[in-house]
């Protein structure tokens, strides 16, 4: 019942949002300040001192580090893990709503953005005045270490936290040359484009950490300085060096879950007490075939006695919202659906949320028993949209398994949106003009379009492996293009031919789909509508 009315709640607000504010009033929770937010303090002795700098988005715990923190607890080095993030993120919060501030404002007098921390706001942190204004508090931290001078520092590069954590470890590195300094995360996924992202550090671990990132740490402990392994890049490589991968971890179930043991679990909510516990089912995409996308990487999958232990934790620990932190949710569907079962069986009360993938197994008794299970939202990445787009794309479904999935997902209670992708090669005027029909025929079935994004080449995609294939042209030279943007090509250097699409007919036919969308009153988000701002530039 109650995941029933979590549910009803969230499709209400989507389709009345003036209700939120009024319902907040009447409802107001109890205040989650003042609370005794935690002093950063550094051990002795340190081997090893692993850091979440800011931002990462909340109120989503960060797994990424958690699954380091477990490996760092087997490998018998002197280490500790800080989560900089949340206390900072607490500090911040705390001040405004016990002082009962209306703005603040950076040091050189900009205003800051209602929630910096929120994800259509993470490109704020790439101004050095916002980063400014939280630099006091991360000097103390730089102080600290200098002071107690650990063997390394290790920091996870989650994507949005890029100029923070260069600015961060460049001063600790000039300050202290002999402490070591490793990456990983997000932006070190592949060996030609970490490097190119981030160039303050002695190691980067390339990829999944579980088979590559202890040599490292051991060797570190030790005093040695350790070149050419498997799955890292180091200024310690011979020179030439070709990068070679480490193994991938085949088994899931052997990786113990993370706890989050660092700091006591309620402080992972935010200033009004959402939480959101990150699950990963599997690693991976199952399909793995879709032209435009750059994680494309061996699909693996968690036993559903696992994750289902992993989620009744959190429920005797308070956490009853979980979001399945994976690329293919679906990837295997019985495997989804035994992971529901044993929820239902378990009678576990929470509610969770994903991305699931079209496909013609996800029938109607599919939603309704990830319904029973909890599952109150849905993300699809239709992308597509026409029949020619999807077939360009490479989604391996057609429009009938698109109108047939939401459907079904939206009649089983689900709150069910969706994701879509501009101006890929060889699309046309009629294709916009055939997607704007489906998705208007599909309102009722969509509680919201979640975002909206012209294409992007990708470092990895297959576009951007094989450009000529699908009549992708440069404007200059493809080698030196390719040099100084191997992350992804900006708009204005590239475009496709058969018919002609540049970034300026990707805007004019995303202008012309948000607005006929729009006009047929289909509910386009906060989320998506930030996303056409960025992309024109307002």
């Amino acid at each position: 019942m109650k995941a029933k009315i979590t549910r009803l709640k969230k499709r209400i607000a989507a389709r009345f949002p003036w209700i939120v504010p009024l319902y907040q009033r009447l409802n107001k929770p109890r205040p989650f300040y003042p609370i005794d937010i935690p002093d950063i303090h550094i051990n002795n002795n340190l081997d090893f001192l692993l850091l979440e700098l800011p931002p990462r988005y909340l109120p989503m715990m960060p797994n990424g580090v958690g699954y380091l923190h477990n490996l760092l607890k087997k490998s018998r080095v002197n280490f500790q893990t800080i989560d900089v993030n949340i206390i900072i993120y607490h500090r911040y919060f705390s001040n405004i709503i016990l002082n009962n501030l209306k703005e603040i404002h950076t040091p050189q007098g900009n205003l800051m953005v209602e929630d910096p921390w929120d994800v259509a706001a993470e490109i704020e942190w790439t101004k050095d005045n916002v980063v400014d204004f939280f630099w006091p508090q991360l000097k103390e931290i730089i102080n600290r270490i200098l002071d107690k001078k650990p063997k390394a520092v290790g920091v996870s590069l989650n994507g949005s936290n890029r100029s923070l954590a260069s600015r961060f470890l460049s001063i600790v590195k000039e300050k202290d040359p002999e402490i070591m300094i490793v990456v990983g995360g997000y932006d070190c996924v592949y060996p030609h484009i970490g490097p190119f992202l981030f160039q303050d550090f002695d190691y980067m671990v390339i990829g999944e950490a579980e088979t590559s990132f202890l040599p490292v740490v051991k060797a570190i402990s030790k005093g040695e300085k350790v070149n050419d392994l498997p799955g890292i890049i180091s200024r310690f490589d011979t020179p030439g060096r070709i990068f070679e991968p480490a193994p991938i971890w085949e088994n899931l179930d052997s990786l113990d879950f993370p706890r989050y043991e660092w700091i006591p679990y309620h402080y992972y909510q935010t200033y009004n007490r959402c939480h959101l516990v990150p699950i990963t089912g599997s690693r991976g995409c199952n399909w793995g075939k879709c032209r435009f996308c750059a994680e494309c990487f061996p699909f693996r999958k968690r036993s559903p006695g696992s994750v289902v232990d992993e989620i009744e934790y959190w429920t005797k620990n308070g956490f009853d919202s979980f979001h399945f932190n994976e690329s293919d949710v679906n990837g295997d569907p019985q495997n989804l659906y035994d992971i529901c079962s044993e929820i239902i069986d378990r009678d576990i009360n929470v509610t969770m949320s994903g991305q699931l993938r079209i496909d013609k197994r996800n029938t109607k008794d599919y939603f309704k028993h990830l319904a029973r299970a909890g599952f109150c939202h849905l993300r699809f990445g239709i992308d597509g949209w026409s029949k020619n787009t999807l077939k360009l794309q490479r989604k391996g479904y057609t429009m009938k398994w698109v109108y047939q999935n939401l459907r079904d997902c939206y009649r089983s209670g689900i709150f069910t949106t969706v994701n879509m992708v501009l101006g890929i090669p060889g699309e046309t005027d009629n294709d916009i003009d055939e997607m704007i029909e489906h998705i208007s025929n599909l309102k009722d079935a969509i509680d919201l379009v979640e975002s909206m994004n012209t294409l992007i080449l990708a470092g990895g995609s297959e576009y951007t492996n094989n450009p000529e294939k699908y009549k992708i042209r440069f404007r200059g030279s493809k080698e030196a293009i390719y040099r100084r943007h191997p992350y992804y090509i900006p708009h204005e250097l590239w475009y496709s031919e058969d018919p002609f699409i540049d970034q300026d007919v990707r805007l004019k036919r995303l202008d012309k789909l948000c607005e006929a969308l729009q006009r047929n009153g289909v509910n386009l988000g906060s989320f998506a509508s930030k996303v056409v701002e960025r992309l024109h530039g307002t």
